[in-house]
Order: C-alpha cells, then structure tokens, then sequence
C-alpha cells in the first residue's frame, strides 16, 4: 500500500475514532454529573433522524454549570488525545506509531474538534429559550453559550468573542507545544 493511501486510511480511521471518543466523553462527563440517564450509541434512529456516535442524555437533569460541563465534555476528550499525541511526539519513535501518525491525529484532533466546534459556535443563533430535556439537536458550543448566558446574563456576541480569543489562545498553545514535542522528539 503506498505512504499516501496509508496516511489518508489512518486519518480516516482515527477521524472516526475521535468522533466517537468525542461523543463518549459528553456521556461519561453527564453520567459523572448526575444524569444517569445518559448513554453513548455507536447508530441510532429515531422518527426520521438518525445519529451515528451519539451522546444521549437529559439536560434537564442537570444544572447549568454541569451542563455547560457536559457539552465540554466532547472536546476536553478529544484534547486528551490530542496532548497524548504531543506527549508521545516528544519521545522516541515507536514500533508501530510513527511521527506522522502522532502529527495526523495533533492536526485532526485540533481542526476537526476546536476549530469545527469554534466556527459551529460563532455561526450559532442562541435561541432565547433552548429546551431542556433529552438532547439531541444543540450544538456543544451553541449549548455551552446557552447555559452560561442563561446562568449569568452574559450577551451573546461577548461569549462569541470569549470563545473566538480563546481558541485562538488555546491553539497558539496546542502549535507551540507541537514544535517542542518535534524539536525534543528529533534529539
């Protein structure tokens, strides 16, 4: 098999690894806060929608702090592979896990989750009243806006702005840890 059909395979399969990684870290986040109701799906269908690595669970259940918790659930998840793979970037290569591969999930795991979560937040109308209950149509950052501005009042174009500077803050950190891990990698 040639290098680039590898890469795009690995990428592809790690893609769908991370969703669904993503999506077990919203239930295990919900769970851990007290909705014992909620539950991950690898396929489900209902009426006529369907999801496929689905996080099932009742906001209702909780308050707007551990729902605002469990909507970062996702993404804290997916940076814990992320920091994973810079950690191991730093080391030695191993048999079995080469640097691209560590460089493919740093890259997938940064534009497939924070910036795709950024730009799915910033597009977001925050309605004035977002249902609780079984979710399953919000958005983790439209949710996460929801809840604090419902908890505090805040305005919405100020949480846009808060979520805007501090993903670019987070990803001049998520860069900058990179290029340590390939310099102390390289030595």
């Amino acid at each position: 098999m040639s290098a680039i059909v590898r890469r795009v395979a690995f990428g592809l399969a790690f893609l769908f690894f991370m969703v669904n990684f993503h999506e077990i870290g919203h239930t295990a986040f919900a769970r851990l806060l007290g909705d014992d109701s909620a539950h991950y799906a690898l396929y489900e269908a209902y009426g006529r929608s369907t999801c496929m690595g689905c996080n099932l669970y009742d906001s209702s259940r909780l308050a707007d702090f551990p729902n605002v918790l469990v909507n970062l659930g996702g993404v804290i998840f997916t940076q814990l592979l992320c920091w994973t793979a810079i950690f191991l970037l730093a080391g030695p290569e191993r048999a079995g896990l080469k640097r691209w591969m560590l460089l493919v999930a740093i890259g997938i795991t940064w534009s497939g989750d924070v910036i795709l979560q950024l730009v799915q937040g910033l597009q977001a109308n925050v309605p004035q009243e977002l249902p609780r209950g079984p979710e399953r149509t919000y958005t983790d950052y439209l949710a996460v806006m929801w809840f604090i501005r419902d908890q505090t009042g805040a305005a919405v174009i100020d949480l846009k702005a808060a979520l805007l500077l501090a993903t670019i803050a987070y990803s001049g950190l998520l860069f900058f840890a990179t290029r340590w891990a390939l310099k102390r990698g390289r030595r």
